[in-house]
């Protein structure tokens, strides 16, 4: 029975050191896995975006008109004068990490194509505060060039010799129609739907 004894008590020993072993090596691996996952995500900071944000903004105003026209929706050249008449005229200026060149394209790109906050964040790297914040400092500068983009209309005289507008003296301009899309409840879309089947408000502009 002695024996017996022994060998069991070995035995249990033998388990219990194997068990102890192998939860060593187990914390072990955890720690050694999470110090690498540690070491990739340091990896990615803000210094590593520089290089990505300065090869995207190049490569859209920069290298092609076709890529410029198709995301901006003009040339190179109408996008630096541009980007000149914000600066010098009204003021635009670049800050510590987005250059004036940045924020107009991010700006136009949004009214291009109506695009999201986060998807204009994801194609130029920068956080959706960025965004937002260049996208309404550029808007509220481009809306005091409304004395040098938009042309006013003048009457037309008394006196004038055209001969397809000298008969409407006095006028300004003419009126049109559009279509313009709109989300109106179930219920209500019967009453704006046009001729194409589309949900729209027909509005009227001089």
């Amino acid at each position: 029975m002695r024996i017996v004894d022994r060998k069991n008590a070995m035995n249990m020993l033998i388990l219990n050191t194997v068990v102890i072993v192998s939860i060593g090596l187990l914390i072990l691996t955890i720690n050694k896995c999470r110090r690498r996952a540690g070491v990739h995500r340091r990896k990615f900071t803000i210094l590593d975006r520089i290089p990505a944000q300065m090869r995207n903004i190049s490569f859209l105003c920069e290298v092609s008109d076709i890529d410029c026209r198709d995301q901006l929706r003009m040339d190179r050249a109408t996008f630096q004068k541009l980007c000149f008449i914000l600066q010098s005229v009204c003021g635009l200026k670049s800050s510590s990490r987005v250059g004036v060149s940045e924020k107009v394209a991010m700006f136009l790109s949004i009214l291009a194509h109506h695009t999201k906050n986060r998807c204009v964040k994801f194609a130029f790297k920068r956080s959706g505060q960025t965004v937002s914040k260049h996208f309404h400092a550029v808007l509220n500068i481009v809306l005091r060039l409304h004395a040098m983009f938009l042309v006013r209309p003048q009457a037309i005289c008394k006196d004038s010799d055209d001969p397809r507008w000298g008969k409407f003296q006095g006028c300004l301009g003419a009126l049109d129609g559009t279509h313009i899309d709109v989300h109106v409840p179930i219920s209500e879309k019967g009453r704006y739907r046009n001729r194409k089947g589309q949900i729209t408000i027909n509005v009227l502009g001089v």
